[in-house]
């Protein structure tokens, strides 16, 4: 990270007038893959607590005249967010300002600190799932990020905890004998077991129907993904000569990032369950905020900042499905 101004020794073509034309390089890309991924609040407060009430189990059977069998709420897991500090700025020599940045024209352009704080975003939401069988990471600003649900096991675990104290749940992709599957049909029937077999707070099913893929961008799952959704869209089974048509478990949304580390991980979810009783979520303290320039009365140096706060994690995470590619533990 630059400790010193921008200065003209450093940027001499913005005051070379032979050189016509000069382009700021931007990020480019999509829109923000945090908003596909996470459910995003804002909130006014330092702290935020997310916790939940669990309803009545099913109703029962009564005989005539008998009395209704009353029930009690569970109280559910609470999972506190806390909003943290970010952000990043620009500095340049009153020089440099005058007769290279201002002169060339573009001096709204390079104060747009908008992809700087984009990465950051995406960077951080991504991480989540990058270090998803982890309860807790430290991120690349020495942070310490809990990546546990509010039963303070990893996101990805087949040791989640229910409210009610039944059978610990699952939501790592397995045929029951394999675990963390690599992508590929039979990974796709597993998954839809894996995500059948979740039940609510209450052990009652939930019919999570997992209809979206993330995936690393150029991964081999990215690949695979497309190869199998054509043979699926066509009702063939893929890779194979059976003459039977294929089961319906494509997942026809997917998302990918440059921001996941591994090749062969992949992640699913059912996008209907996204909000804020479950699944990934951020939590905006303040949106980025373009603070006004500044001139040092001294030096005259320019100076340009952007702030924001938030935080980000998962209290509930059912509706997600976890695989490493390994087919291993």
């Amino acid at each position: 990270m630059a400790t010193i101004p921008a200065n003209i020794a450093a940027f001499a073509d913005l005051v070379a007038e032979d050189i016509q034309n000069i382009y700021v390089q931007k990020r480019g890309g999509k829109k923000l893959g945090m908003d596909q991924i996470c459910n995003v609040a804002t909130s006014k407060s330092y702290y935020n607590k997310d916790s939940s009430v669990i309803g009545a189990e099913k109703a029962h059977f009564m005989g005539e005249n008998a009395s209704v069998v009353y029930d009690a709420p569970i109280q559910g897991f609470d999972k506190v967010y806390t909003s943290k500090k970010y952000g990043t700025g620009i500095k340049i020599t009153d020089t440099l300002w005058r007769f290279g940045v201002d002169f060339r024209g573009i001096a709204n352009k390079i104060t747009n600190l908008a992809d700087a704080v984009d990465e950051k975003i995406d960077d951080d939401a991504f991480d989540l799932l990058n270090n998803s069988y982890s309860p807790s990471y430290t991120d690349g600003d020495s942070q310490s990020v809990s990546t546990s649900g509010g039963d303070a096991v990893a996101f990805a675990s087949d040791a989640h905890t229910r409210e009610d104290a039944g059978t610990n749940w699952n939501n790592i992709v397995t045929d029951g004998t394999t675990v963390n599957m690599d992508f590929e049909y039979d990974a796709l029937k597993a998954l839809r077991r894996t995500a059948a077999l979740v039940k609510n707070g209450r052990g009652q099913q939930m019919m999570v129907e997992p209809d979206t893929l993330v995936c690393k961008y150029g991964s081999s799952v990215h690949s695979r993904y497309e190869e199998l959704m054509g043979a699926l869209n066509r009702n063939q089974i893929p890779g194979g000569n059976e003459n039977d048509g294929a089961a319906k478990v494509g997942l026809p949304k997917l998302i990918t990032s440059k921001y996941l580390d591994n090749d062969a991980y992949y992640f699913a979810f059912d996008s209907s369950f996204k909000g804020p009783e479950m699944g990934l979520q951020w939590i905006w303290g303040l949106k980025p905020d373009l603070n006004a320039p500044e001139i040092n009365y001294d030096t005259d140096e320019y100076r340009r900042k952007v702030v924001m706060f938030y935080d980000r994690g998962g209290n509930d995470m059912r509706a997600w499905q976890f695989s490493k590619g390994t087919n291993a533990a």
